[in-house]
């Protein structure tokens, strides 16, 4: 059945579906008399939810009420939607607590469409946000890993969205697909500006000596976007900045284990980012108080221009369509700073933002998802500067992706 519409058949028990997908990039007899080898692929999101309280909903509750969970065991659901006929979109496992993965033989853009709509719809649920520091630290664990012969491949694409233009674009979010090209005009309107987007394949060996090179050169390449993880065989696991996935390899168990590693490696910073930066005060006697938590910044490489500035303002926090999934009361400080009273779309959370033309600073009061922070630094390098460095307080959100990198290893 999903060799051709692309919905799973109705099994009832992880091993059935283990023992589908396992084989499922593999030619049918049918397939291999007709000539027609057009490879299969699974697609995979990576999604999240919140930090367990006991005002965290369960799981079914989580979807929209025309998507049906069907529970096979502790950690695995059949995923059945109304709007499609009552047919198996997917399953929906609980790999890595916080983080449900689904796992979909759909083609990409209804897949994507699907989870994009499940996400709208709730703020109990986002995107994993796999920023380019993750990214960049995945790649690490590639090169220590993998034999410098192998094929991996590696992508990277940054616009000016933010950019002050004059043209017939002007800056519209709504509708705008996160895996449609960037250069795609027909979308966006007739406009001029930066626009770069790399896509290399090639020995791991050759990348890992010229990579450094193509780094110091052209900043659009450190937003990377796109890393394949190579497979024990052949192919292998291509990850996206957004949380999708697509298996290339021929093993469904292989990838369902690369993703655990995924997943824990993001648990470990989300967390750890959580307990460093959230915001809390203790009274300790009298009118003395104590107070926790740190803020956290993203340094610009360079000023913004004030028609810039004001066109992220605009465009990137005040619409409700905006990429960063935040809205909020804006006061303007000057023209090129304001004051946001922010709030996190994702669990309705609020939080402090300044934004300035050499950076933004937040606060993050206890309870504010950690994986805000992912999300702006990915659509910061994206859409606004390729090339910012971040904060958490006093530390480095490089230095925490890599130590926690070691804890997930």
């Amino acid at each position: 059945m999903a060799t051709v519409t692309g919905y799973l058949p109705p099994l009832g028990s992880r091993e059935e579906f283990v023992d589908h997908l396992e084989g499922y990039t593999e030619p049918t007899v049918e397939e291999l008399q007709d000539g027609n080898l057009n490879r299969k692929l699974l697609k995979t999101y990576m999604l999240e939810t919140a930090r367990r309280t006991s005002a965290t909903p369960e799981m079914d509750s989580v979807f929209p009420a025309h998507v049906h969970l069907h529970r096979l065991d502790d950690t695995l659901y059949r995923v059945e939607d109304s709007e499609h006929q009552g047919q198996v979109v997917g399953l929906l496992e609980v790999l890595e607590r916080r983080h449900p993965v689904l796992y979909t033989t759909l083609d990409a853009a209804i897949s994507a469409k699907w989870v994009r709509h499940a996400v709208d719809r709730n703020p109990w649920l986002d995107r994993l946000w796999l920023s380019s520091p993750i990214l960049f630290e995945l790649w690490n664990y590639v090169k220590r890993t993998t034999p410098s012969h192998r094929y991996v491949r590696l992508g990277f694409e940054h616009e000016a969205f933010y950019e002050a233009t004059h043209g017939l674009d002007e800056g519209r979010e709504e509708g705008i697909d996160e895996h449609e090209s960037a250069s795609d005009d027909s979308a966006r309107g007739l406009v001029e500006r930066r626009r770069s987007r790399v896509t290399l394949t090639e020995r791991l060996g050759e990348l890992q000596s010229k990579l450094p090179e193509f780094l110091d050169l052209y900043d659009p390449m450190h937003s990377m976007v796109q890393l394949q993880i190579p497979s024990g065989s052949r192919g292998g696991h291509l990850l996206y900045h957004d949380g999708h996935a697509t298996n290339r390899s021929d093993s469904f168990v292989e990838h369902r284990r690369e993703i655990a590693k995924v997943l824990k490696l993001y648990r470990n910073v989300t967390e750890h980012s959580e307990d460093r930066l959230w915001l809390e005060t203790t009274e300790v006697g009298g009118d003395a108080f104590t107070v926790k938590g740190a803020p956290v910044t993203i340094r610009f490489s360079r000023p913004l221009s004030e028609e810039t500035f004001a066109r992220f303002v605009d465009v990137g926090l005040k619409r409700r369509t905006s990429r960063l999934r935040i809205g909020g009361y804006i006061t303007w400080r000057g023209p090129t700073k304001v004051h946001v009273a922010a709030i996190d779309r994702h669990l309705w959370q609020p939080f402090l933002l300044e934004a300035t033309s050499r950076q933004l600073t937040a606060v993050l009061p206890r309870g504010t998802c950690g994986n805000t922070i992912h999300r702006l630094v990915t659509n910061v390098q994206r859409w606004l500067d390729p090339n910012v460095k971040v904060w958490l307080g006093g530390e480095s959100y490089e230095t925490a992706v890599a130590n926690s990198m070691q804890d997930a290893a």
